[in-house]
């Protein structure tokens, strides 16, 4: 029984490790009128801004859509934006500003410092407020190969690795109503596959690269 649960420890650890990457975070929080800020480490104080570095472990990369607009076009439809999977990932770039309010109002940047060999990415399409649950019907436009996911300094090569895409989430209809399908690839015969429920079917990457994607998994390149 002993035996076994090291083999478990030591699985999920592999598992663990297959997916985790390294992130530099850099916090900005206003001061305090009432003293520093405690629960920033390594904070230094720059004209009344608090401003710590830390780095943390990821298992997954949240993205965030731009909002839709509000605007309609010529036929009184709602026009439905896209954008390229390489912008919305300058969030990661070291240099972005993202404004969190929670668990204060602070401003981050991000900064990928190591790559997994297998990386999640979770386009963030559902906001919750007061009332309901809303989708953002953004499209997101991306390669299916040979693709550098994060902005990387020449300097740094070992993070200049490329990524194939292996499966790709997507979600139909409305929040709460909708539903979700998956596309995989079958390695070893270089094909694509639709799977909801119990359906299965082969398709090609054409047919969901312009989907509403959820979530993506993309595997390094050895």
């Amino acid at each position: 029984m002993h035996i076994l649960q090291i083999q478990r420890k030591i699985a999920a650890s592999s598992n663990y490790e297959c997916f985790q990457g390294e992130l530099e975070v850099v916090k900005e929080i206003p001061k305090k009128e009432n003293g520093d800020d405690r629960n920033t480490d390594a904070a230094t104080e720059n004209n009344g801004i608090l401003k710590g570095t830390y780095k943390m472990p990821f298992l997954m990369l949240g993205l965030d859509l731009p909002p839709p607009p509000l605007s309609k076009d010529v036929m009184e439809k709602n026009i439905i934006p896209q954008f390229r999977l390489s912008n919305i990932l300058k969030k990661f770039d070291g240099e972005t500003l993202t404004e969190v309010v929670r668990p204060r109002i602070a401003r981050m940047r991000y900064r990928v410092t190591r790559l997994p060999q297998y990386l999640i990415l979770h386009i963030q399409r559902f906001t919750k407020n007061n009332f309901s649950v809303e989708k953002n019907p953004t499209l997101v436009d991306f390669r299916v190969k040979d693709y550098i996911p994060v902005s990387i300094p020449k300097e740094n090569e070992s993070l200049r690795s490329k990524y194939d895409l292996i499966a790709n989430i997507v979600h139909d209809g409305k929040p709460g109503e909708g539903s979700y399908r998956i596309f995989v690839q079958r390695k070893s015969e270089k094909l694509w596959h639709e799977m909801q429920d119990l359906y299965v079917s082969e398709t090609l990457p054409q047919m969901f690269a312009l989907s509403e994607t959820y979530m993506q998994i993309y595997e390094q390149q050895q």
